[in-house]
């Protein structure tokens, strides 16, 4: 069997704030790598840093210190331009809410990204509504934000995330604001375009069950990035 070559290694990140006089370190020289198709889980409890870590993983923050490589760009040292250019192209975000544009229907929001980085609109619709069939939307691509239920919406989301073709996955707690039946369906999802499309997936979660179905989950813990098994 081949082995697999890492998407994404960072090494080193640390990040910290002050409350009051009080300085609170979140990061401390924290090491990832992400193989190249892989679906990695982190968990910890609330409060530990975990979205501050997706975040910064998917350059929406920067570290303050440590280097970071995605699919060989080198995001440390870069501007906010260069940075949301790489980000467009190459990583998509699903968060626990979905951010949807209410006053456009589920197609114009699934290729919104794709609109704002000037590629082809009639591409894009066509990808777009490949995309909503893929994720069971299928004859939806018409209906506005609130015509759709909750695990609707969170898929127009996932398709969005999905519409630039992205190298990486980055989902921060893409459950956690459904029941769990929806839930479910949505990480099922989730991990059957991880397998199909063989993207490379990291996501943010305080479900042990579901974290329990991924490749490999780390543990978010005092500042400190482990291996964990469930």
């Amino acid at each position: 069997m081949a082995q697999k070559e890492p998407l994404f290694i960072a090494e080193k990140l640390s990040k910290h704030f002050y409350s009051g006089d009080q300085r609170v370190d979140i990061l401390k020289d924290v090491n990832v790598t992400i193989d190249a198709g892989e679906m990695v889980a982190i968990i910890g409890a609330s409060g530990t840093g975990k979205t501050t870590l997706l975040h910064i993983l998917g350059g929406l923050a920067r570290p303050d210190s440590g280097t970071m490589i995605c699919a060989g760009f080198h995001l440390d040292g870069k501007n906010d331009n260069q940075l949301a250019r790489f980000r467009n192209s190459n990583i998509g975000f699903v968060f626990q809410f979905h951010h949807l544009l209410p006053e456009f229907n589920a197609l114009e929001n699934t290729i919104m990204p794709g609109l704002m980085a000037g590629a082809n609109r009639q591409e894009l619709e066509d990808y777009g509504k490949e995309l909503l069939a893929k994720v069971g939307l299928a004859g939806h691509e018409d209906q506005r934000v609130n015509e759709l239920s909750g695990g609707e919406q969170q898929r127009v989301a996932l398709a969005r995330a999905l519409v630039r073709k992205p190298a990486l996955l980055l989902a921060d707690e893409p459950t956690g604001n459904l029941d769990p039946e929806t839930g479910s369906k949505v990480f099922d999802l989730l991990k059957s375009l991880n397998r199909e499309l063989n993207l490379t997936t990291m996501v943010v979660t305080h479900n042990h069950e579901l974290a329990g179905r991924m490749d490999r989950c780390l543990l978010l813990q005092k500042g400190l990035l482990s291996d964990y098994l469930i």
